[in-house]
């Protein structure tokens, strides 16, 4: 059964040190309700990515991509290598007649296809703190409760802006000020209707105050998730193709990854399911290989563990 809305919680820069360094009971899924994994967030090969192209990669579900910060003069579209607008969901969303808000920090317009794509937008360009957890929570369910159906993307700063500033102490309180959002976020929305996503663009070092690629956590909650179910190594080009699941709309036309949502209730049917990610990432890079220009259809495929070709 499709879902009415899918929020997409990006907190930039928690990653799983800084994550487990906290007090974060909810999304740790002391209530249930809860599937986890362990995102890659990098480029597959390239190292760590900047906020901007990590938001791109959630939104075209592709891993090469690149995408400028919103700003003024940039509106934050998604494009590849060659310099070609690479669809997003929120563009899929348009298409489908759905709402796409974006919330807090600027880089959340580019899941969704820049700001020119958006319905609603509640950003740093509009006045937005994105570091003030009361603000972020109280725009986050205003923008909510607006929308009747589509996708909310929302991305709070407070974790990234304290890593860079090398204070540790108030790292921690910031991851715990996300998970009070969260907390509340699961409170007001109808989970019977709604999937939360929660994700980071990628970690932040709060002794070097530098951008890692440490894994992030990313976590999936809605009242069909029964307990605490774990989906073990993810990525976050991921996150497209789970929220076309959520909302039974077209996967963006360059994503590769899986639908962690049906990924779930694969493993609370019981059923028998790989989570050997070195083999789903041979397979994500292969189908990622196959929709490339022709110049590129010589690469070979990978193959899985031992150099064995994927069955």
């Amino acid at each position: 059964m499709a879902l009415n809305k899918v929020i997409l919680f990006v907190i930039d820069g928690m990653d799983t040190v800084n994550f487990t360094m906290a007090h974060a009971p909810v999304m740790s899924g002391i209530h249930g309700k809860t599937a986890v994994g362990v995102a890659h967030t990098e480029i597959i090969g390239a190292g760590t990515v900047l906020t901007p192209i990590a938001h791109a990669m959630m939104g075209t579900g592709s891993p090469d991509v690149v995408a400028a910060r919103p700003g003024f003069e940039t509106e934050g579209k998604c494009y590849n290598y060659y310099g070609e607008v690479v669809e997003t969901i929120g563009d899929v969303a348009r298409e489908a007649g759905l709402s796409r808000v974006a919330v807090g920090k600027n880089e959340a317009a580019i899941v969704l296809g820049g700001t020119g794509n958006l319905t609603r937008s509640y950003l740093e360009l509009d006045g937005i703190d994105p570091s003030d957890e009361e603000v972020m929570t109280q725009e986050i369910l205003d923008a909510f409760y607006q929308m009747d159906k589509g996708i909310l993307v929302a991305t709070y700063g407070g974790v990234d802006f304290t890593g860079h500033r090398k204070n540790l102490p108030r790292l921690i309180e910031a991851v715990e000020k996300a998970d009070s959002i969260v907390g509340v976020l699961l409170k007001e929305a109808d989970l019977e209707e709604t999937l939360l996503i929660i994700a980071a663009d990628h970690g932040t070092n709060p002794i070097t105050g530098r951008h890692n690629t440490a894994p992030t956590p990313l976590c999936l909650m809605a009242n069909n998730i029964a307990g605490r179910v774990n989906l073990g190594v993810v990525h976050n080009i991921e996150i497209a193709t789970t929220i076309a699941g959520a909302l039974e709309v077209q996967v963006p036309q360059r994503a590769v990854g899986r639908d962690l949502g049906e990924l779930v209730h694969q493993l609370l049917a019981g059923e028998e399911v790989s989570l050997d990610y070195q083999l789903e990432m041979n397979r994500q890079l292969n189908a990622f290989f196959r929709k490339l220009p022709l110049r590129h259809k010589a690469e070979p495929e990978l193959g899985g563990r031992n150099n064995e070709k994927e069955r």
